[in-house]
C-alpha cells in the first residue's frame, strides 16, 4: 500500500523491482512452492496444463522442480488473485506485465499528496532486521521505542504505513516468508490494540460514532486498527467489527449502534467491481443520515468521487483529522 493509505495493509504492499528472489537459487519441489506462495499443488498442476505456466523442470524421478524466477512470478500472481483477479487474466502474463499491473495498483496515478516522512529504506530495513533474524522480542522492542519517540499519530502515519509497505515488498522479493509477514502483522496489531486501550476512554456521547470494518473479501484488519487509532485520538467513539462483514450486517449494525459514520477500507488490489458494487449497495441500505468514509488505494475509489453526497473518500491517513473536523462543523 502507499505510505499514507487508509487501508489494510501488509498484503496490499508495494511490489519490488527484483526479478529473482534473494534466497537460494536452488530449484524447489512442488511442496516447497506451495509453502512459499500459498498456491496449492493441484492448482499449479492445473495451470501448467491450461495456461502453459508454470513450466517446471523434472528430476530423475520426473518430479517437478521450479526455478526461482518462476516462484517469484507465482508470488506476484497470488497477489493479483487475492485482489480478485481471475487466473485466466493473470497467469499467462509475462513477468514485466505482472509487475506493471501490481505497481499500478499499489501506486495509483492520481494519488494526492502524501504525508511527509523521514522513514528512508535504511531506517525501515534496520527496524525490520530482527524480523529477518527471527528475533521477535527485538522487533517488539524497536517498534515500541519508535512509538514512544514519535507519539501514536506520527508513528502510524509517518513510520508504520511505509513500514508495512516495505514488509510487502520484501515478501514480493522472496526475502520474507508468509509466516514471517504474519508475525510482523500480529506484532503491530498487538501494539496498536494496547495503544488504543491506553487512550482516554470513549464515551457514549462522543461524536461522531464510527463503525469500522471491511467488506467480504478484504480479510486483513491492520489498516482498520491504524484508522481506529487516529479516529480515537480525534475523540471519536469507535466501534470495530473487524474485517469482512456482510453488507446487510453492516447496515443493521449502523442502526443498532446508532453510528454516524461507516468507515471501510479497500486495499490497493481490490477489484473495481467489488468496490463499486459494495459501495453502491451500501448507499441504498445505510441509515438516512449516515455517512460512508471509504479509504485505501483501490483505483476504483477515485472514479466514485462526487457520486453520492454521503460518500466521503478518505484515501490518505493524514486526512482523517480533517474529515472529523468537517463532520463536526457540518453538525
Amino acid at each position: 500500500m502507499s505510505k499514507t493509505n487508509f487501508e489494510h495493509a501488509p498484503n496490499d504492499a508495494d511490489v519490488g523491482t527484483a526479478t529473482v528472489p534473494a534466497r537460494s537459487g536452488a530449484l524447489l519441489g512442488i511442496a516447497a512452492v506451495e509453502r512459499e506462495t500459498g498456491l496449492s499443488k493441484d492448482l499449479l498442476r492445473v495451470w501448467e496444463r491450461r495456461y502453459g505456466f508454470p513450466q517446471p523442470e523434472r528430476d530423475h524421478l520426473s518430479e517437478r522442480l521450479y526455478p526461482p524466477d518462476q516462484v517469484q512470478r507465482l508470488r506476484w500472481i497470488k497477489r493479483l488473485l487475492d485482489a480478485g483477479n481471475r487466473p485466466s487474466h493473470v497467469v499467462a502474463l509475462s513477468p514485466e506485465a505482472l509487475q506493471q499491473r501490481l505497481q499500478q495498483a499499489a501506486h495509483p496515478s492520481n494519488t494526492t499528496s502524501r504525508a511527509p516522512t523521514d522513514a528512508s529504506a535504511d531506517v525501515l530495513d534496520e527496524l525490520l532486521a530482527p524480523l529477518l533474524n527471527h528475533e521477535l522480542y527485538l522487533l517488539h522492542e524497536r517498534l515500541q521505542t519508535q512509538l514512544l519517540k514519535r507519539g501514536l499519530s506520527a508513528y502510524v502515519i509517518e513510520l508504520l504505513a511505509p513500514l508495512i509497505g516495505r514488509v510487502g515488498q520484501l515478501w514480493s522479493e522472496g526475502r520474507l516468508q508468509i509466516y514471517e509477514e504474519h508475525l510482523f502483522t500480529e506484532a503491530v496489531q498487538q501494539q496498536l490494540r494496547r495503544s488504543i486501550a491506553m487512550l482516554p476512554p470513549q464515551r457514549q456521547e462522543d461524536r461522531p460514532r464510527v463503525l469500522l470494518s471491511t467488506l467480504p473479501g478484504e480479510e486483513h484488519g491492520l489498516g482498520l486498527l491504524m484508522v481506529q487509532a487516529l479516529l480515537t485520538l480525534e475523540g471519536c467513539h469507535c466501534i470495530s467489527l473487524g474485517p469482512q462483514t456482510p453488507i446487510g450486517d453492516l447496515a443493521e449494525a449502523m442502526r443498532t449502534q446508532r453510528a454516524d459514520v461507516l468507515a471501510l477500507s479497500f486495499s490497493a488490489f481490490a477489484s473495481a467491481s467489488s468496490v463499486e458494487d459494495g459501495i453502491g449497495t451500501l448507499m441504498t441500505v445505510l441509515p438516512e443520515n449516515a455517512e460512508l468514509w471509504a479509504g485505501g488505494s483501490a483505483t476504483a475509489l477515485r472514479r466514485m468521487s462526487g457520486r453520492w453526497s454521503k460518500l466521503q473518500l478518505v484515501t490518505e491517513l493524514p486526512r482523517i483529522a480533517d474529515e472529523v473536523a468537517r463532520w463536526r462543523a457540518s453538525r
